[in-house]
């Protein structure tokens, strides 16, 4: 456990202030959206002026809030003592819970890509989200303190969903809200039957990736399929596998699609899953070793639309 040996409180905070101090107006002001004051009013952020104005104020304050970082009581005394606002700590907190959507759309905005990817694949008839969590650390942290969740339109380059959790928090499609005829492209952390059945329930498909043990797939007679004796066969490079996946007595159709990674890859990939084995005091079975060469991904998506190869 890091033991701090002296009080950083005092000197953390003026620094953090000071990037909405004076530099405020000059430096972040021309960095942010256009449409900002129009959206606080769509969004309900900024709906009366009462002792706080310009969205910019607002924006102002909260950076401060989360910066300082502050209480809503000091939060008040540094935006008197700035000549921004003289309102109450109450008002601030309920700017504050109100302020939620505004300040998602205003992350989307920010980070969005200058340009949207087109990808070499067909239209989907909703959105194509990349699912991810990321690590987050805080000072004084194990380094991964918290966990960012977040959903990405592809398509349009910009944000559609996050999420913040403790390090605990793992990667789960069942925290997200998905629209219908979305497409949900995701890592080995979904790659379960549970979390397949969730998206299907929400009219979304999903490619995600596959390992063998969390995602047992099964013919239409209801035998299990063998992925390991299936990439052992004899076949192409590319293979494609049709079947169902049952969770709570419901299954639903999927696509197992394999391809053989390039030479150099199987090495490597075998090194890390042995490396990260040892760490976690675990061995791993060498059938799981022999398909470390394959990339396997499974769909929902439909054959006639989505070819194997638009798949991989």
């Amino acid at each position: 456990m890091l033991v701090q040996r002296h009080e950083t409180g005092s000197l953390v905070e003026p620094q953090a202030l000071a990037l909405v101090g004076d530099t405020w107006a000059p430096e972040v002001g021309p960095r942010l959206p256009a449409a900002l004051a129009e959206q606080a009013h769509a969004l309900k952020a900024c709906q009366r002026v009462r002792g706080l104005a310009p969205p910019h104020d607002l924006r102002r304050g909260l950076w401060a809030y989360v910066l300082g970082p502050l209480s809503t009581r000091r939060l008040g005394a540094w935006a008197v003592g700035r000549g921004l606002a003289d309102i109450a700590e109450a008002a601030w907190r309920k700017r504050l819970r109100r302020s939620h959507p505004w300040l998602r759309w205003l992350l989307g905005e920010l980070i969005a890509a200058p340009e949207a990817p087109v990808p070499a694949c067909p239209r989907p008839a909703g959105r194509l989200l990349l699912v991810a969590a990321s690590g987050l650390h805080q000072p004084g942290g194990t380094g991964d303190d918290w966990r960012v969740h977040w959903a990405s339109d592809f398509r349009a380059g910009r944000m559609a969903q996050v999420h913040v959790t403790e390090r605990c928090g793992g990667e789960r499609l069942e925290r997200y809200a998905w629209q219908a005829g979305a497409v949900i492209v995701a890592a080995n952390g979904s790659g379960y039957r549970r979390r397949v059945a969730v998206a299907v329930q929400q009219q979304a498909a999903v490619i995600v990736r596959r390992p063998p043990a969390t995602c047992p797939l099964a013919t239409e007679a209801g035998l299990a399929c063998n992925v390991r004796r299936w990439l052992r066969q004899r076949g192409g490079p590319e293979r494609a596998w049709q079947g169902w996946c049952r969770w709570e007595g419901r299954r639903s159709a999927v696509r197992l699609g394999a391809a053989k990674r390039p030479p150099a890859a199987p090495p490597r990939a075998r090194h890390r899953r042995r490396r990260k084995a040892h760490k976690a005091g675990r061995t791993i079975p060498a059938p799981t070793l022999a398909v470390a060469g394959w990339l396997r991904l499974i769909t929902t998506l439909a054959a006639g639309t989505w070819s194997p190869a638009d798949v991989l």
